[in-house]
């Protein structure tokens, strides 16, 4: 006996709604791997190529050195869209004159879009400084300081599941270290300029 039209679409509707939960399922896992949780909890921790220019007004050049640079963030999101956190990043130096600068800075991240990928950072904070000048009379000297720092950053994730992504991140540390003891001359208005691109490791 042939069954009725009722009877056959009464069948076929299971297998309708089967098949298109598992295409809904396939449509919606991709996008929901892109999207990276935020609110919460969130840490950084990111290594780079790092490059130091000193600046002073008594100078007679100005130092520049590079090496590797070394950040950890750590913080809490209070919304989708901005982040909040302390960092601690340091410098040093890979020539034979070790120079080092290190960092501590409040820090507020914030993505433009919803769903944005791309970010900007500024902070403001502590640093210290263990340079290297040449004052006008008296040749290159170590010498060290401890002033206020401002940072600026901008970074792209790139998300590899909803709670890690790997950040792309460029970044300029203005430290102002203040009047330096240099041999027996001062070094007066010393500005420290780090700047940094690298990688960082994600965590929400």
């Amino acid at each position: 006996m042939n069954a009725s039209p009722l009877v056959c679409l009464a069948r076929s509707v299971p297998r309708a709604l089967g098949a298109a939960s598992v295409l809904g399922a396939l449509a919606v896992s991709p996008a929901a791997a892109q999207e990276l949780s935020r609110p919460g909890f969130w840490m950084d921790a990111g290594i780079a190529y790092g490059r130091l220019r000193l600046t002073c007004a008594s100078c007679s050049s100005i130092v520049a050195a590079t090496g590797p640079a070394y950040t950890i963030t750590v913080g809490g999101a209070p919304s989708q869209n901005v982040l909040l956190g302390v960092r601690g990043d340091l410098w040093q130096s890979s020539g034979a004159a070790r120079q080092k600068v290190q960092a501590l800075t409040a820090i507020v991240q914030w993505y433009p879009w919803p769903a944005a990928k791309l970010w900007v950072r500024g902070g403001v904070g502590i640093v210290q400084g263990s340079v290297v000048l040449t004052a006008d009379t008296t040749g290159a000297h170590s010498t060290k300081g401890t002033g206020v720092a401002l940072t600026l950053s901008v970074g792209y994730d790139f998300r590899l599941s909803p709670h890690f992504a790997l950040a792309l991140q460029a970044a300029t540390n203005v430290a102002a270290l203040g009047d330096l003891a240099v041999g027996g001359a001062t070094a007066n208005d010393v500005i420290a300029y780090v700047s940094r691109i690298g990688l960082a490791l994600v965590w929400r």
